[in-house]
């Protein structure tokens, strides 16, 4: 059984959205399942002025909530966040002030003199990306990156794991520290590589983990099984497959979210990263081994292959809508610009639907229709591949034309799992073709809970196993794309929004534009 060592985690942005909803849950799940060890630490840091108490209060009815809990007494899940709850603590201060992070410094050294060791140090940077330069800026000048080989923490400490007194940054500590920072990794392609270079200038690769949770969603990693442990992967390529759809569908708006939605919007949010990460997964070639060089090594290789768009491309290839006020499950839904901190006349997008191509001899002239929409009529995340239809001279009879036989459909969520449809004869006299599902489902065949992708990127992190997470190689090639097409939008008329309504399947144009081809969405 996986067993972590005593760690320290700085957790900024602490008293946000992320923490509460998955961070806390995790670390109960993995401190229920007992993976982590009995002393760890966790800090928050935010600028909420909370007591310790206070905070640790926050984050027991956020995991009540989220896990739909009730912490009682005597309760085994009481002694389970007993646990957690000893080991929480929180560090008050605005990011961009250096006071708070000077204040860590003997914080974080009484937890190495307390254990005995220098214990690892992960910063999780859980704030909005405009955040990210500040905090790095200040863990270099202060030195916390550094580990307890810092000059400023104890000698105590230093000694105990035999470094030297130096704060080399090549020193013994330094692979002891790392940082965790999440999607999206900047606003655009300059900004990613300035984020880049800071990062490289304050950590080294092996301490640096991009993360995109979609990427350790166990149904996303399923596909590589899937793909290369079974005989279908002879018949993944264009000879036998017509064209992918990958979507990401949420009944949701943005929340609490607008502030930062309005400077981003659902290309740069979810098309770069998730999308991009469920399209690796799908096109990539096969590793030679499960390690992260190789793994991470196939997933650039397909990334940098995305061919990006000409602005005639943008034009019939790029659909972008937002949500105006309609009906879901019955309730009635404001629209996008009278979302809380959205401008009334705002021009940014909550769907996009992109046709791409990917340039290698696998997939060369095979269509990849990519979308993803807020306030639509459903929610679910899935890649369906359409396989061509075969030239049977025996069927040809019964007149198929167009109707796909074979697709598999991927299910990430709901439902996860996978159907394969195909034609078989229906029951009677005649000879009679329909299409039918053969179905698998992860809560049928395996019984047991799915693991959230959130306690698999944390574990992993402390398990300084970097498969699962992105690189800056990756992040530059869905970034050009990504760029491709904005530059292509920046060219265009501007699109009269709001142009679908909150409970359908997005805007009429995204339809028109694979109907073109002679294809249909898949729902």
């Amino acid at each position: 059984m996986i067993k972590v060592s005593p760690f320290v985690m700085v957790i900024f942005g602490a008293t946000g959205d992320l923490t509460s909803r998955k961070l806390m849950p995790a670390l109960f799940h993995l401190t229920q399942q007992g993976y982590l060890p009995d002393r760890f630490f966790i800090v928050g840091f935010a600028r909420r002025n909370f007591t310790k108490e206070q905070f640790r209060q926050m984050m027991k009815e956020a995991v009540e909530k989220v896990l739909r809990l009730k912490i009682k007494d005597s309760s085994q899940d009481l002694k389970i966040w007993k646990q957690i709850e000893n080991n929480l603590y929180y560090q008050q201060g605005y990011f961009e002030e250096k006071s708070p992070y000077d204040n860590l410094i003997p914080l974080l050294s009484s937890f190495d003199k307390e254990t005995g060791s220098c214990i690892t140090r992960f910063f999780y940077l859980a704030t909005p990306p405009s955040n990210y330069s500040i905090i790095l800026k200040n863990l270099e000048e202060t030195e916390l990156a550094e580990g307890c080989g810092s000059p400023f923490a104890s000698t105590s400490a230093k000694a105990s794991a035999g470094e030297k007194a130096s704060g080399d940054k090549q020193g013994f500590t330094r692979k002891w520290t790392r940082v965790l920072i999440e999607k999206p990794f900047g606003k655009d392609l300059n900004e990613a590589k300035n984020l880049e270079e800071q990062l490289a200038k304050t950590f080294e690769e092996r301490q640096i983990y991009r993360i995109d949770h979609y990427l350790a969603k166990e149904t996303v990693r399923n596909i590589l099984a899937f793909r290369f442990a079974n005989t279908v992967e002879a018949i993944w390529n264009r000879d036998f497959i017509d064209h992918v759809q990958i979507t990401l569908s949420e009944s949701s708006g943005i929340g609490n979210r607008g502030k930062f939605y309005e400077g981003m919007g659902a290309l740069k949010d979810v098309v770069q990263n998730h999308l991009m990460a469920m399209l690796a997964y799908t096109a990539m070639e096969e590793p030679l081994s499960m390690t992260a060089q190789h793994t991470r090594d196939k997933r650039v290789e397909v990334l940098d292959k995305i061919r990006c768009m000409t602005e005639e491309d943008v034009l019939s290839n790029a659909v972008r809508g937002q949500y105006g006020a309609g009906i879901i499950n019955g309730k009635s839904i404001d629209g996008y610009r009278q979302e809380k901190n959205v401008s009334p006349d705002s021009l940014n997008e909550t769907f996009v639907a992109l046709k791409l191509y990917i340039d290698n001899s696998r997939w060369q002239d095979v269509p990849f229709y990519l979308r993803t929409g807020k306030r639509l009529n459903q929610d679910f995340t899935k890649i369906d591949i359409f396989f061509k239809n075969r030239d049977s001279r025996l069927f040809k009879q019964f007149q198929i034309g167009n109707q796909a036989a074979n697709i598999i459909s991927i299910r990430i969520q709901p439902k996860e799992g996978i159907t394969f449809r195909f034609f078989a004869k229906s029951p009677g006299f005649t000879y009679d073709l329909s299409t039918v599902n053969m179905d698998f489902s992860y809560s049928t065949a395996f019984k047991k809970e799915i693991i959230d992708s959130y306690e698999k990127i944390l574990i992993d992190s402390m398990m300084a196993d970097q498969t699962l997470f992105a690189t800056a190689k990756g992040f530059s090639a869905t970034w050009e794309f990504i760029t491709s097409v904005i530059s292509g939008w920046e060219k265009q008329t501007l699109p009269v929004f709001p142009n679908y309504k909150a409970g359908s399947t997005g805007p009429v144009e995204a339809d028109a534009m694979i109907e073109r081809d002679g294809r249909k969405w898949m729902f």
